[in-house]
């Protein structure tokens, strides 16, 4: 009914789609510690997996900008980067006039002291349809 409403009202239905990362430069020997994505014109639906021993906060402003946080709260928590196979269901809304777009930033370690963060932009971002309910 709201897709419907918003069609009728000349403004385009939000979509769901897959959100992954994709082209991470994450070196041999090193683990994904946390990351923290910006996500515009869009909010996040669900995380279909939130990994054992992870902090995750997902902040949806009502003006469709999104942040996600995450963070592992111990090494043993630390995940490669095949976690971000589709790790988000995102809905987009351009109602706005704003394009889509993600930004942020993965954070990667060998050794558990010192860090390294992988700036994330558009061209490492990967949207699929998501699969109906």
């Amino acid at each position: 009914m709201i897709a419907a409403a918003a069609i009728a009202a000349g403004k385009p239905a939000a979509r769901r789609e897959s959100l992954s990362l994709t082209s991470l430069r994450i070196a041999a020997g090193e683990r994904v510690v946390g990351f923290e994505l910006h996500i515009r014109s869009a909010r996040i639906v669900s995380m279909p997996e939130v990994p054992t021993g992870w902090d995750v906060h997902i902040q949806n402003n009502p003006s469709w900008n999104t942040v996600i946080r995450a963070s592992s709260l111990v090494g043993a928590a630390a995940v490669d980067a095949g976690f971000f196979k589709t790790f988000l269901l995102v809905e987009k809304n351009e109602s706005l006039g704003l394009p889509f777009g993600v930004s942020g930033d993965v954070i990667v370690t060998r050794d558990f002291v010192k860090e390294r963060r992988i700036r994330i932009s558009m061209r490492n971002i990967l949207l699929e349809p998501a699969p109906l309910r």
